[in-house]
Parts: C-alpha cells; sequence; structure tokens
C-alpha cells in the first residue's frame, strides 16, 4: 500500500526551472534555413547552428560583447555571426574574428554546448558538459528507423507533471480505453532514468481502436523511459507491430509546458518499400499517436500536484515523483 510516509517524502517538491538533460531543439533543415533560438526559464537563450557540411552546434545564445541575439545572426564558414557587430564564434565557442579588432579580447567567447543528431534531429545537453550519453531506444539505432515529422503541444501544468503522465497507470482506462494487465514492473536502469514496463488491453470502440486491435493487435506491451524529467522514449510492442516515441518537455514557466513529439516507425528492408511504403506507415502512426497524445493533453489542462491528496492507486506515480526529486536535489 502507498503510505503516508512516501507522501511527505515528495511534500516539498523544490525541481529546477530546467532540468539538466538533453533537449530536442529541431531538425537538420530547420537549421540548414539559419540559426535557431531555444530558450529555458530563467532567462537561459541558446541558439542552435548548422552548414551543410558541418556537425550542428549550440552555443549561449547572446553575444559576449553587447549581449546580441545571436540567433539573428548568419552562419559564415561554419561560424555563427553576431548581426550586431560581425564578431564571429566557432562550435567550440571560441570567437574567431572581430571586423573592427586585430587582437580579440579574452572575454571573447560563447558557452559551447554537447550536441547529438538522431536521424536528422538535433539535440543538446543544457549545461557545458553531458551528465550522461544521449539515450535512445534499446536494442535500436536511428539507422534502423524512419522520424515522422514533429508535432508539438503546449499545457498548462509543470514539465513534472506532464512528463509523469506515463507512469499515471489508471488514467490510461479513462483517458484511453486501455485496460492495465496485471502489475507493472517499475525500474530504474540508469541514475538518471525511470522506468516502467505494462501490459495493456485496447478495449475501447471508437474507429481508431477499432483500426488498432485489426491491424496491430488487441494487447501491447508499453515501455516508458524517462530520462531526467523531461526526455521520456516510450515503445509500444503489439502483436503485429511496434511503434516508438521519443517526448521532449520543455518548461515555459512554472505552471506551462512545451510538449514536442517524433514519432519512429521500423525501416522495412526492401529498398522499394523504404521509398513508399515506410513514409506513409510513418505519418499513419503518427496520426493515430498524435490523437492519443491529444486526448492527454486536454484532460492535463489545469494539472497541479497535490501530495497529500495522493493515494496507493497513485504509487507508480508517486514512485517516480520521489525519485525524480532525488534526482534534481
Amino acid at each position: 500500500m502507498f503510505s503516508q510516509t512516501a507522501n511527505e517524502e515528495i511534500s516539498s517538491l523544490a525541481f529546477n526551472s530546467a532540468p539538466a538533460s538533453w533537449y530536442y531543439v529541431g531538425n537538420v533543415a530547420e537549421l540548414l534555413r539559419g540559426p535557431q533560438r531555444f530558450e529555458l526559464p530563467g532567462g537561459h537563450q541558446f541558439v542552435a547552428f548548422r552548414e551543410v557540411d558541418r556537425p550542428s552546434a549550440v552555443l549561449g545564445g547572446r553575444c559576449s560583447h553587447m549581449a546580441a541575439d545571436l540567433s539573428k545572426g548568419c552562419v559564415k564558414d561554419g561560424r555563427i555571426v553576431c548581426p550586431l557587430h560581425g564578431w564571429e564564434y566557432g562550435a567550440d565557442g571560441r570567437c574567431a574574428s572581430i571586423p573592427a579588432l586585430s587582437e580579440i579580447p579574452p572575454f571573447a567567447k560563447q558557452a559551447a554546448f554537447p550536441v547529438e543528431e538522431r536521424g536528422g534531429h538535433v539535440f543538446f545537453f543544457n549545461r557545458p558538459e553531458a551528465r550522461f550519453p544521449f539515450p535512445f531506444f534499446d536494442g535500436m539505432n536511428d539507422t534502423q528507423l524512419l522520424a515522422a515529422p514533429p508535432f508539438e503541444f503546449t499545457v498548462d501544468a509543470p514539465w513534472y507533471l506532464v512528463s509523469g503522465n506515463g507512469f499515471d497507470v489508471q488514467h490510461f482506462r479513462c483517458a484511453h480505453d486501455r485496460t492495465l494487465l496485471g502489475t507493472p514492473v517499475v525500474d530504474s536502469p540508469h541514475p538518471f532514468a525511470w522506468r516502467m514496463r505494462a501490459r495493456f488491453r485496447v478495449t475501447g470502440d471508437s474507429l481508431r481502436d477499432r483500426m488498432t486491435r485489426r491491424f496491430s493487435g488487441p494487447e501491447m506491451e508499453m515501455t516508458v523511459e524517462n530520462w531526467c524529467g523531461n526526455l521520456v522514449l516510450v515503445t509500444a510492442k503489439f502483436q503485429r507491430t511496434c511503434s516508438y516515441g521519443l517526448v521532449s518537455f520543455v518548461p515555459l514557466d512554472k505552471e506551462r509546458t512545451k510538449v514536442r513529439n517524433i514519432v519512429w516507425v521500423p525501416r522495412s528492408r526492401n529498398a522499394v518499400a523504404q521509398c513508399l511504403v515506410d513514409p506513409l506507415n510513418s505519418l499513419i502512426r503518427r496520426y493515430f499517436i498524435r490523437e492519443f497524445v491529444r486526448s492527454d493533453v486536454d484532460r492535463s489542462d489545469g494539472l497541479r500536484f497535490h501530495p497529500k491528496r495522493m493515494t496507493s492507486a497513485d504509487k507508480e506515480l508517486a514512485d517516480y515523483l520521489g525519485w525524480l526529486q532525488n534526482v534534481h536535489r
């Protein structure tokens, strides 16, 4: 049974406004069109940029000279160019050129952040050194999967509650017509990760649910792997199909969160199917998962955490919140 002691352990939740973790910036095509601005609460601004023949880079978003917005500049020879005075910064954050000076002052440098690319999508860690390697789906790499175009929602709820949605096993019956089968298995595969595996039966009577049972199967095994509360990997295995979802939770302020989703599907072995079938398959899965997530978004607006109102039925969610609090102490 869920005890009052467990409630007390999470009664003083004091999470950072933006956890130290990996964040989704955007896809490579967006960065090739020009520098992209990324913000986190607390006045933290970043700039991501890329050229065709060079890897992506993320730096502090305000120029070390007079704090001009670097995302309004341009990229030249692998460097981001300040739009106000033309100071040029490389991917390592060092200033390589100042048009008006022959010598570069010691302060002319930007913070540089770890960057990873997966399947044409760019992620960065919001600290100069990553606390853990960029996670991906167990046993898979991005060459085996095709990513559908991302979609996003904004939710009126704190990031730690929105990201804990996958551990709120009781809501699946009410919000998604999914019946829990057996007892969920919860563990921590890494000091910065919390994971739950559970089986569900698709019991709804909507057109999407009937199609799911017909083409995918009546039951599914879902694995939710949460990294630091803001990056979640979801694997849904049906009898005949398997879908993968990567979700990046971006705090906008203390009570609002942007939820950015990328749906991945396994690539076919046949070259023709890779060109014709896989893109269509990814769009169909994207539609189903987007509508699935939309249901949670609609119901989660205004969600707030009240530790003394947690019950034994909330054990998985409470355990997740307790773990997350320890991670961010």
